[in-house]
């Protein structure tokens, strides 16, 4: 079980201090580190042409739009959000929101080797970057997100 969470450390927490503190706390009983962050994965993103960053985060029918971090409204759109075509568009305030992603390049080509091999070595090394993209689940499966990126290349 050691093992286990060393490797789950390895892989979801960069920073080697924040590494060692979590450690700390599941076998000395040290007090709980504050980081990281929790990821709430992307469904959505796309910059309006005002230059505005539109995400869209949530899950089922509970999602919320927000417009450089801003929320704007909730929305229960799981049919238009589970499309996996490679251009997605998310209409919003009358315009049309051409979708965007954040990986770098190099996760999505490993991503997309991965979906080509599902034999080969998940990308562990991007799954952080991959997960907060909202192009993975926490099993590395792809998700709509996911497979629409991966679609493009």
């Amino acid at each position: 079980m050691r093992e286990q969470f060393d490797r789950v450390l390895e892989e979801w927490v960069p920073d080697e201090d924040l590494r060692e503190q979590w450690r700390e706390y599941i076998h000395n009983r040290r007090p709980e580190p504050d980081g990281p962050a929790g990821i709430e994965p992307l469904v959505f993103q796309g910059v309006t042409d005002a230059g505005s960053v539109l995400q869209v985060r949530g899950q089922a029918d509970e999602y919320e739009v927000r417009v450089d971090g801003s929320l704007q409204e909730r929305i229960a759109a799981r049919k238009d959000l589970s499309a996996d075509k490679p251009v997605l568009h998310f209409r919003w305030d009358g315009k049309e929101i051409a979708e965007t992603f954040n990986a770098s390049g190099e996760a999505l080509t490993a991503l997309a080797e991965y979906r080509d091999d599902p034999d080969s070595s998940p990308p562990w090394e991007y799954a952080s970057e991959l997960l907060a993209d909202g192009l993975i689940d926490i099993q590395l499966d792809l998700t709509p997100r996911g497979k629409r990126a991966t679609a493009r290349r």
